[in-house]
């Protein structure tokens, strides 16, 4: 169906029952979007993503793990920007891991394994709490304490596992890229991929929502120990500027700050600091 249709129909609020696909074209490449009722993936956010994907595709080993893949959106722009990709996706999600299979199927992405549980440092079965009326809402998180202020909308239960039962899964691969995006539960996924980050040295891209202030001790605290895992690790932290084309700027701490457009992260090894630093200058 033409875009131009669906926009029309989306607008008209038909879209919720009717099922078919539209195509975008995403710098060269044209890529098939389901439309699956209240399941569709109508735009690309984070055109930022996309840049960072090309100025590390300089170094890129082929593993790409993704943590949190929703709708796909970075799926897609993994598939757009490197010619050959080993994809590993956990999404805990079972509405997005339906919309998730027939985007490969549409696509024939190749090497391409989803994995229908989330990821923490325990295995258990575990609420995913919902802020929004939306099966595929972004902001679910497993914590219940991470958005006091917020209702929750409703919950589903799910399975997440510890990395280390999911070896046959994670292949060893030295300059892979680790995509972290979980509404909070960052630190539970790092602990739990510990001993993959360390033997393997990923280039990490991550979401680390803000403190806003000091009083917020949970999301402080927290995020300390993100940095205290990450200087145990010889690890370094890029702030990442989404304004086209896409900046980083080394920051020694995260800090207490109420941006939300400066919540996401290049974490590498010290190592690779200077060779992460040129990629973006020479863009």
């Amino acid at each position: 169906m033409p875009w131009l249709i669906i926009r029309l129909f989306n607008k008209l609020g038909f879209l919720p029952y009717i099922n078919t696909y539209f195509t975008l074209k995403i710098e060269d490449k044209k890529v098939m979007i389901p439309v699956m009722g209240n399941l569709r993936l109508l735009s690309l956010s984070e055109p930022w993503m996309t840049n960072v994907l090309y100025a590390l595709k300089h170094s890129f080993g082929g593993t790409f793990i993704d943590i949190g893949v929703n709708l796909g959106q970075t799926l897609v722009k993994a598939y757009t920007v490197f010619n050959q990709i080993n994809y590993v996706g956990f999404e805990p999600n079972p509405g997005c891991v339906y919309y998730i299979k027939e985007l490969i199927k549409l696509n024939q992405f190749h090497n391409c394994c989803i994995l229908p549980v989330g990821v923490s440092n325990e295995t258990n079965i575990m609420s995913l709490h919902f802020f929004y009326d939306d099966d595929s809402d972004s902001t679910a998180s497993i914590l219940d304490k991470f958005r006091p202020g917020q209702p929750i909308n409703h919950s589903i239960n799910i399975p997440v596992f510890n990395p280390q039962y999911l070896h046959k899964f994670l292949p060893a691969a030295s300059n892979s890229i680790l995509k972290i995006d979980v509404e909070g539960a960052e630190l539970e996924v790092l602990l739990g991929f510990e001993d993959w980050i360390v033997s393997n040295q990923p280039n990490i891209i991550i979401e680390i929502l803000p403190v806003y202030d000091a009083d917020n001790t949970y999301r402080l605290k927290r995020q300390q120990q993100i940095e205290d895992l990450l200087l145990k690790w010889n690890y370094g932290i890029f702030r990442i500027g989404k304004n086209i084309p896409v900046t980083v700027k080394k920051i020694e701490a995260i800090g207490i700050h109420g941006r939300i457009e400066d919540c996401d992260y290049i974490l590498c090894p010290l190592s690779k600091i200077d060779q992460i630093t040129s990629y973006f200058a020479n863009q």
